[in-house]
C-alpha cells in the first residue's frame, strides 16, 4: 500500500506593484512644486536686476511693470561714477582673500586635533568652544573694541581678519570635525604604519577627502566676510577702506552732485555686489552640496 503525503502548497505572499501612471503624477507635481518654489525664491533678484535697468521715474511708477521700457545701462557707469564703489568691492575682495585661506587652514587643523587626538580636558574645550556660538557679538564688541583701540587697529583691516587665522570659528571647526569623524581612522593608522607625521596624515591623507567640506567651509566664510557690515562699521572710519556692504549704507545717505532719486542706482550696485556670490555658488555647488551631507567617503 502505497503511502503518500500531503505538501502544503507555498502561497506567496502578494507583491504590491506600483502604477507607472501615479509614480508619474508624483514626479510631476514635484517638479511643478519645485518650480514654483524657485520662482518664488529668485524673483527678490529677478526684481532687483530689472530695478537696476529702470529709470527712477519708472521705479516710482504706480503702473505694475517687471520690465524696463528701455534698459537703462547707464546705471551701472552711474553707480561707479558717483561713489568710489570699485574701490569699495576691492577692498571687499581683499577681506575675502585674507579671511577664507586663514579659516580653512585653522580651522582644518583644530578640527583635526579635536577629532583625532586624544588631550586632556579635550570634551571639555569643544563644549566650551561651542558656547561661544551662544555669546552675541554685542556682549564681546566693546571690550574688543577697547582692545583694538590700545593696539592701535582701528581703521586697520586687523579686527576684521585676525579672527580667521586663529581657528576661523566655532561653527567651522564643528562642521570640519564632523567630517573628519566620518572618515575611518583605518586610513591614518595606514599611513602612521608607513611613517606618516600627523601634519602628513592631514595633509595627504584627510585634506583630499575633505574637499567637499572645505569648499563648504570656504563659501561660507567668503559669504559671511562679504556681507559683513557691522564689524567693518565700527572699526572703519575712513570711507577708502569701506567694504562694499557698509558703502551701500554710505551710497544711500551720501550728498550727490544731483538730487535725483538714487534708488534704481542703489538696486544696480546691490545687482553688482550680488553676482560674485552667484558666480561661486554656481561654480562650486558640486562639493558644496556634498559638504553638507557630510559624506566623508563620497567624493
Amino acid at each position: 500500500m502505497a503511502v503518500t503525503y500531503d505538501t502544503p502548497s507555498t502561497q506567496l505572499a502578494p507583491v504590491a506593484v506600483q502604477r507607472p501612471g501615479r509614480s508619474h503624477a508624483g514626479k510631476i507635481a514635484a517638479y511643478v512644486i519645485l518650480t514654483i518654489g524657485g520662482i518664488i525664491f529668485a524673483f527678490p533678484l529677478f526684481w532687483t536686476v530689472s530695478s537696476s535697468l529702470q529709470t527712477w521715474q519708472e521705479l516710482r511708477s504706480f503702473t505694475l511693470h517687471f520690465l524696463p521700457a528701455v534698459p537703462q545701462w547707464g546705471n551701472y557707469d552711474k553707480v561707479f561714477n558717483a561713489v568710489p564703489f570699485a574701490r569699495w568691492m576691492a577692498n571687499s575682495f581683499l577681506l575675502v582673500a585674507i579671511t577664507v585661506p586663514g579659516t580653512v587652514i585653522t580651522a582644518s587643523i583644530t578640527a583635526y586635533a579635536f577629532a583625532r587626538f586624544d588631550f586632556f580636558g579635550k570634551n571639555v574645550w569643544f563644549i566650551l568652544m561651542l558656547g561661544t556660538m551662544m555669546i552675541p557679538t554685542q556682549v564681546t564688541l566693546i571690550p574688543q573694541y577697547i582692545f583694538f583701540f590700545k593696539l592701535k587697529l582701528i581703521n586697520t583691516y586687523v579686527p576684521l581678519t585676525i579672527g580667521a587665522w586663529l581657528g576661523g570659528g566655532a561653527f567651522m571647526i564643528f562642521l570640519l570635525r564632523q567630517f573628519i569623524m566620518s572618515i575611518p581612522r583605518d586610513l591614518d593608522e595606514a599611513a602612521v604604519m608607513d611613517g606618516a607625521s600627523p601634519f602628513r596624515v592631514l595633509w595627504s591623507v584627510l585634506l583630499p577627502l575633505m574637499k567637499p567640506a572645505l569648499t563648504t567651509v570656504a563659501i561660507l566664510q567668503f559669504m559671511n566676510e562679504w556681507n559683513e557690515f557691522f564689524a567693518p562699521f565700527i572699526y572703519l572710519n575712513r570711507m577708502q577702506l569701506f567694504p562694499a556692504a557698509v558703502g551701500m549704507r554710505v551710497f544711500q545717505n551720501i550728498p550727490l552732485e544731483t538730487t535725483e532719486p538714487r534708488e534704481h542706482l542703489l538696486m544696480a550696485a546691490a545687482a553688482i555686489m550680488t553676482l560674485p556670490v552667484i558666480l561661486l555658488f554656481i561654480v562650486a555647488q558640486r562639493y558644496f552640496i556634498q559638504g553638507v551631507v557630510l559624506s566623508g567617503l563620497k567624493i
